[in-house]
């Protein structure tokens, strides 16, 4: 049995024609940012207002959280690779975050 360490991956283009890739990296970019904003200014309103200050807009604001750091872990590095023609990511890049989200969510008893 051959067994290999996988070190990196090969990310695949939506498309090899040049005309497309350019639209293709701003509509990615434009939906990153307004994901960002959206989620940015959740946590900055939560914060803010006192009257937001219950459990369900703090369960909110860290749902919010989550999804911009796992934005911000993913999507830049993509789109990177996307304009620069370069393909191959490392793998171990893209572990340390989940695993410390997974581990950030348990609640001891």
């Amino acid at each position: 049995m051959d067994l290999k360490l996988v070190m990196e991956f090969v990310l695949m283009g939506l498309t090899d024609l040049p005309g497309l890739q350019v639209p293709l990296f701003l509509v990615f970019l434009v939906i990153y940012l307004t994901t960002m904003v959206g989620n940015l200014g959740l946590i900055f309103l939560i914060w803010k207002d006192p009257h937001l200050h219950t459990p369900m807009y703090l369960l909110l604001g860290s749902l919010a959280f989550a999804d911009a750091c796992s934005s911000t872990s993913v999507t830049p590095k993509i789109l990177i690779a996307h304009s620069c023609n370069f393909f191959k990511l490392l793998f171990i890049g893209y572990i340390p975050f989940p695993v410390s989200l997974s581990h950030s969510s348990t609640v001891p008893k």
